[in-house]
């Protein structure tokens, strides 16, 4: 089938957001846990995760399951002192077993529908626990997806560039007609440049950083690559 080529989008906080008033959230797991829930202990344990390969315990759902559960009993067991070790592991376990449910991002469902219509292939590439997929249908946003790719099944986390390679592999494409759109500098921009890949960066305008090709909304994502492809642009470009 004719194809524009590939647009990858990141999930969490560019397609998606956990619905409001989800009691299961990732500060209830840590509760749970028995450790400090606040935002910046969650902020820590999720830069601690970057990049993680997990890949021995990613065989099976049941496995990576077992595995996470494993984690945090660890974590409640180890009181406060959570060690280095351990610490890379919290988020992918509470990814897994606390997940909220998900609700689609202003703008989402026609960004996705307008690069569809135009020939594009979409793929989905998140650190996320093992039901990505049904997540992002709950979120009424998987009609317009054609390939899912969640850390806890590629085995690797963003930005380890097995991760960008197992979505690359499983969509058909090779990195120079993929591009990938994401809200985070190092997991959907950088990561995805290391490998090739062309990146944009989603980002409001009060919070632009050094990036070479940054949108403001998701509606001048589909612009940007309506007008340029998949190919590198020439300069940048909001819209």
């Amino acid at each position: 089938m004719w194809t524009r080529g590939l647009v990858i989008f990141d999930a969490f906080n560019t397609l998606v957001t956990a619905r409001r008033g989800s009691k299961q959230t990732f500060l209830t797991g840590l509760v749970q846990a028995g450790i400090n829930a606040s935002a910046a202990m969650l902020a820590k344990l999720q830069a601690a995760s970057e990049g993680l390969d997990h890949s021995e315990w990613s065989g099976s759902r049941q496995a990576y399951s077992g595995w996470a559960a494993e984690t945090l009993t660890s974590v409640a067991q180890a009181d406060t002192d959570l060690g280095a070790d351990l610490a890379p592991h919290v988020v992918p376990a509470l990814e897994q077993l606390h997940q909220a449910p998900m609700v689609a991002l202003p703008g989402a469902a026609d960004c996705l529908a307008m690069l569809k219509r135009a020939g594009f292939t979409i793929a989905l590439c998140s650190n996320w626990g093992w039901d990505l997929a049904a997540d992002i249908a709950g979120a009424g946003l998987a009609g317009c997806i054609d390939v899912f790719v969640t850390s806890a099944q590629a085995g690797y986390r963003k930005p380890h560039p097995r991760i960008y390679d197992a979505t690359l592999h499983l969509a058909g494409f090779s990195a120079e007609d993929a591009v990938f759109v994401g809200d985070s500098l190092r997991t959907d921009a950088l990561g995805p440049q290391s490998i090739g890949i062309r990146s944009v960066l989603l980002a409001p305008v009060a919070k632009r950083q050094v990036h070479r090709e940054q949108v403001a909304s998701l509606a001048d994502a589909a612009r940007l690559l309506l007008g340029t492809g998949t190919r590198p642009a020439t300069k940048w470009s909001s819209s």
